[in-house]
């Protein structure tokens, strides 16, 4: 208990000191200093007892509060939990939070490698996108067997894209595709986009400086609808002219000696003879182009990007070679920027080159011909 008694207190140490020093104090005096000395231990005793009670019935990290610090910091952890109370709880990851699509693959740029990037779950895939900065797009191989290419069961794939191309990618599921994917974006998120998107399309639709065409679609004779086209005559002006030609037929047959001879210059009656699944619909007139023979890249539409779906596309065999024949972009094909002319877009009825587009799905490599009958059955110009 001793051990417990304050600093200052020295006990009887100067005492002891002077006995041994040989002292000569009186004999009498030492039974009162005796007395006085076990009256204090005593009362050193009682308050240890009494401080080291009080100190174990109050909080081991802080000192001893007086009152009215116990009131004020009840009163701040009463606050402290109220504003908890108040505080949502993040959302929990779920389908619809991470946008699972079975039987789906959403391109886009790699951010994380999935050959050495394993999860268990899809959902564990998608809490990994969740947790790294760069990535709203996770691509999950849920096969067993694996998803082709060398690809193996549980790989988690992590990319970035827009999410204009990430709303484009939907509902392109298939039950031949081994993969489950998903994105990360807000619901107002996505709306905002598609009014964004809607409204480009409609100026761009009714800008009267641009000409406006339309293709008419039927698929083994059945009609599927109408695609209107507006032409990008100032980027584009060889292949903008080129292509309203051949949807008019203005200009008549193909004289003799020229590569299809004999047939109209013209869009209509043509079929969609190379068709892969999320990359082109590609068709032509099956004649050379309206100028005789081949004609020159346009710099200006072959500086556009290839970073959307609609966008029409010169088909040619390399630089300056461009005839009658074009595709549809269905999905972004950054790879064929700078080897092909853009020269055009669908602004209404993209619905149509879906439909066709589809024909590829499950299909051998993803690609159909013309085996499909996706026929344009008339063309024309509407502005």
């Amino acid at each position: 208990m001793h051990k417990l008694l304050p600093a200052s207190w020295a006990g009887p140490a100067p005492i002891l000191e002077s006995r041994r020093l040989g002292s000569r104090t009186s004999s009498w005096r030492t039974p009162i200093i005796l007395i006085a000395l076990t009256v204090m231990v005593s009362l050193a005793t009682i308050y240890t007892v009494h401080y080291s009670q009080r100190v174990a019935n109050s909080d081991p990290y802080r000192s001893a509060n007086t009152e009215e610090d116990d009131i004020e910091m009840q009163k701040a952890l009463e606050a402290i939990n109220e504003m908890n109370a108040k505080t949502p709880p993040p959302p929990a990851l779920s389908r619809e939070t991470c946008h699972t699509e079975e039987h789906s693959e959403i391109d886009g740029r790699v951010v994380k490698w999935g050959a050495d990037h394993f999860t268990e779950t899809a959902g564990e895939c998608c809490a990994a996108c969740t947790n790294h900065a760069d990535c709203n797009v996770w691509v999950w191989c849920a096969n067993p067997g694996g998803c082709g290419s060398g690809r193996q069961h549980k790989e988690c794939w992590l990319k970035k894209n827009t999410v204009k191309n990430i709303v484009d990618s939907k509902g392109y599921a298939h039950p031949g595709i081994p993969w489950t994917s998903g994105a990360l974006y807000a619901p107002e998120e996505r709306l905002r986009v598609l009014e964004a998107e809607r409204l480009r399309l409609e100026a761009l639709r009714d800008d009267p400086n641009l000409p406006l065409v339309y293709l008419d679609v039927a698929i083994k004779g059945k009609y599927i609808g109408r695609m209107k086209v507006v032409l990008f005559k100032n980027d584009s002006p060889r292949a903008a002219e080129n292509f309203r030609a051949l949807c008019t037929g203005e200009k008549g047959v193909v004289p003799p000696g020229h590569e299809g001879a004999g047939k109209a210059y013209h869009i209509k009656g043509a079929t969609f003879y190379r068709i892969i699944d999320r990359f082109i619909d590609q068709t032509g007139a099956n004649t050379e182009s309206i100028y005789g023979g081949a004609f020159k890249d346009d710099p200006g539409g072959l500086a556009l990007k290839h970073d959307r779906k609609g966008l029409l596309s010169m088909a040619n065999a390399g630089p300056d070679t461009n005839t009658s024949h074009f595709s549809i972009l269905m999905a972004p094909a950054p790879h064929l920027d700078g080897h092909y002319t853009i020269f055009g877009e669908v602004v209404e009825g993209l619905e149509v080159a879906e439909k066709i587009n589809a024909l590829a799905r499950g299909k051998p490599n993803n690609t159909a011909g013309p085996e499909e009958e996706a026929v344009i059955v008339d063309s024309g110009q509407i502005r």
